[in-house]
């Protein structure tokens, strides 16, 4: 028998009703935990399958959820999945359901052909999931959004393990892309402790595409903590102790290139422009009631849209030259969540304007109070869409790009 987890996450406002899971929700976990396994090992697609569930009240917001799966051989010519879902509250375990289905493979084959690690690890295996179509944008790869939403379910999973019902603050998160995942994508986040130090952690991640077997991106996260120092590094070293299956097999961690000097201030250039206005409803709240990190990064990925038609890089530009653009590094810094009800704004410029790639920022504010709850340094390049290679910076964009560099900096 081969066992391993197929999906892991947490709970999200939007699969509970009166402190019940969703079966919709359910039904949603158990489809990406199967397409999970079917990109993963490569067997053909089943569609009949049994289910036995049954519902279960959640210990506490934000509990950690997992997907068991097992598999064994039934004959030479038949595997059978059995994938359980658990809910965790990190005391108590309680099994929702299983969907068991059968495929025509060899069990050796699959077993030989996907490697599945079982063992004490130097990071933590934080997330399993899937990309949905809804979640990839019109390059057909998954929007940054959504790499910054994994993320934050990634952390929460490792938080609530932590700190529990202790006081911290994300203070910082950047994000390095290396290469694009695409709708279907198998993926997994693990985490890595890379400092902790006067009551501040520094964590590295990996989001690893297992169906192709590379990283898509690394992230680095300052946060802030009230706790005692030694208690929150007992607490790590034991979590870090479990045993853990994963599919990663680099088990290192690359130096990130620097980002230094950090080119904004915590406030707006004076000849800044508005790409994007936004307002918070509770579909972008988490159960915290502050904005989701998918949010927040929406608004940048719609401000940037914004800032590229000023600068003449519309859609029409786009389809006619097979054009797209790419972001290489995000360096965000959290101030103050916004909450419900508040209108937002973005402030854009760019602050540096190369042959190839180029450098812009923005910072959301709160239109009652003028205050920067957020701001936010990317690095982007242009590139041909068949070729898959960075074009040189078109004169007209960069004319139109240069009027609005930063002045105040």
């Amino acid at each position: 028998m081969l066992k391993f987890t197929s999906f892991k996450s947490i709970i999200s406002k939007e699969d509970i009703s009166n402190n019940l899971i969703n079966l919709s929700s359910i039904e949603r976990i158990f489809e990406e935990s199967y397409v999970f396994c079917h990109k993963v090992f490569g067997f053909k697609l089943k569609k009949n399958s049994s289910t036995s569930l049954k519902t279960v009240k959640i210990n506490s917001i934000n509990d950690d959820n997992y997907i068991e799966t097992k598999i064994s051989k039934i004959n030479n010519k038949k595997v059978k999945f059995e994938n359980i879902l658990i809910v965790s509250s990190g005391i108590k375990e309680s099994t929702i359901g299983t969907k068991v289905f059968e495929v025509n493979e060899d069990f050796e084959t699959l077993q030989k052909n996907t490697k599945v690690f079982n063992k004490k690890l130097n990071f933590y295996s934080s997330y399993k999931g899937i990309v949905r179509t809804e979640e990839c944008d019109q390059m057909c790869h998954m929007n940054v959004q959504f790499y910054f939403d994994k993320h934050s379910k990634a952390l929460k999973n490792f938080t609530n393990h932590i700190f529990k019902n202790r006081s911290f603050k994300i203070k910082s998160e950047r994000c390095i892309f290396y290469k694009e995942v695409h709708e279907f994508s198998a993926l997994e986040i693990v985490i890595f402790v890379k400092n902790l130090k006067k009551n501040h952690l520094t964590l590295q991640s990996k989001l690893y595409c297992v169906s192709k077997h590379y990283v898509s991106a690394y992230f680095e996260t300052e946060i802030s903590f009230e706790s005692d120092e030694k208690q929150i590094f007992k607490v790590v070293d034991s979590l870090l102790q479990k045993k853990q299956y994963t599919f990663i097999n680099d088990f290192n961690f690359i130096k990130l290139r620097k980002i230094r000097p950090y080119r904004i201030l915590k406030k707006p250039s004076e000849n800044s422009t508005i790409t994007c206005k936004k307002a918070l409803n509770t579909w972008d709240l988490d159960f915290d009631g502050y904005a989701t990190h998918r949010f927040l990064i929406s608004c940048v990925s719609d401000a940037a849209t914004q800032l590229f038609t000023k600068c003449g890089v519309n859609h029409k530009w786009r389809s006619d030259y097979q054009i797209g653009s790419a972001a290489l590094d995000y360096i965000v810094r959290y101030y103050k969540y916004p909450t419900i009800g508040m209108a937002v704004s973005l402030k854009s410029n760019f602050i540096e304007i190369n042959e190839k790639s180029f450098k812009f920022c923005h910072h959301l504010i709160d239109d009652s109070t003028n205050r920067v709850l957020m701001d936010i340094q990317i690095v982007a390049v242009l590139f041909d869409l068949k070729k898959r290679v960075a074009i040189k910076l078109p004169k007209s964009f960069r004319k139109k790009a240069e009027a609005l560099l930063i002045k105040n900096q």
